[in-house]
């Protein structure tokens, strides 16, 4: 019995052995490449790794994958034969991405996971004065066509620039219309062909009636043409500076209880309905709405005439136009500026249903 035994685990050592044997095995003559220093104008370069099977089985690669988007591999997809060669082909897009760069392949097979590198630099390509400069206004272009001010603190002010060049062969002359009051704004009197210079923007919060998120609008005229149907656009957010408030300052304040979400209910695409929203002072001083911004144009808003005293009750009356909204059910945000200095900015949802 015991000679039975040993003769059986001897056989099942043999099989066990033999099926160690054949198995596929995935040799690479390099896992690396060094693409050096190339001009990001060759757009995208490839590079072939190749391999053998080693092994006394199939090769089947399963899956290949780059360490991101901008490399592309593509692989031998059938078998490779003990003995037999296959490839990994990656390619880069270098487009749009100057600089060093190294990125890796993995590539998994029945055989297990080998990875492979790439490597290499990319020269920027000479940037174009349209490149730099993309807005153009005959002859003029403009790095930029949007004026980003952030926040800015009453009464304080903040000056935005763009730079511009004279990229045509005659002087041009650069002025505004339709500028908002509180945004004063300073250009070259005249710009020489090949030129640069910049104009300068400056929101005056003093000099504005304007409270929390706006945006407003720039006709640009050159050599007196206005260009009405691509303005310069602004932006920026006008709020109190609370920085300075005691503690006892903030205790006595005022507080603005408003809901966070308003039922309109249901709205007909060919009547205006108007709503009345109930807000409240929960504060110990006067409350004071400075503004009320809705995103929809179909959302008109009218704020408490006076100042809410403490403990009292105001309204705000929404007007909804529904012609031109969209059947079905909608959600616009209304943001609320007031004197509340610990929720001096309050956003309120309106939901509602166009049938």
């Amino acid at each position: 019995m015991k000679k039975v035994f040993m003769s059986m685990l001897m056989l099942l050592a043999g099989f066990v052995v033999t099926f160690a044997e054949d198995l596929p095995e995935i040799t690479f003559e390099t896992i690396t490449h060094d693409f050096g220093t190339f001009p990001e104008e060759n757009g995208k370069v490839s590079c072939v790794f190749e391999f053998t099977n080693t092994g006394k089985a199939d090769l089947v690669l399963q899956k290949v994958r780059a360490s991101c988007g901008c490399t592309t591999p593509e692989w031998t997809k059938e078998p490779v034969k003990p003995g037999e060669k296959g490839t990994v082909k990656a390619t880069y897009n270098a487009s749009g991405r100057p600089g060093a760069f190294s990125k890796t392949i993995t590539v998994t097979t029945n055989a297990g996971e080998k990875r492979l590198s790439i490597k290499g630099e990319v020269i920027p390509k000479a940037q174009k004065v349209e490149d730099k400069y993309p807005h153009e206004f005959d002859g003029l272009r403009l790095m930029k066509k949007n004026v980003y001010f952030n926040t800015v603190f009453y009464p304080e002010s903040k000056t935005e620039k763009i730079e511009v060049i004279n990229n045509g062969d005659k002087d041009v002359k650069v002025t505004f219309q339709s500028a908002p009051k509180f945004i004063a704004i300073s250009s070259p009197a005249i710009l020489k062909p090949g030129e640069k210079g910049e104009i300068s923007f400056t929101l005056k919060s003093q000099d504005s009636n304007v409270w929390g998120a706006f945006k407003e609008t720039a006709i640009i005229e050159v050599n007196g043409k206005a260009f009405t149907e691509n303005p310069i656009s602004l932006f920026g957010n006008i709020a109190e500076n609370f920085s300075g408030m005691t503690a006892e300052e903030k205790a006595n304040a005022p507080v603005l209880s408003l809901g966070n979400s308003v039922s309109l209910g249901k709205i007909k695409t060919t009547t205006a309905k108007t709503y009345e929203i109930t807000l409240k002072n929960d504060g110990k001083s006067n409350l004071i709405i400075r503004a009320i911004n809705v995103d929809s144009k179909n959302i008109t808003v009218t704020l408490p005439s006076k100042p809410v005293k403490p403990g009292k009750e105001a309204a705000i009356r929404v007007k909804v136009n529904g012609d031109g909204l969209k059947i079905g059910k909608f959600t616009q945000r209304m943001t609320v500026t007031s004197n509340d200095p610990n929720r001096s900015t309050y956003i309120v949802n309106l939901n509602g249903e166009v049938e």
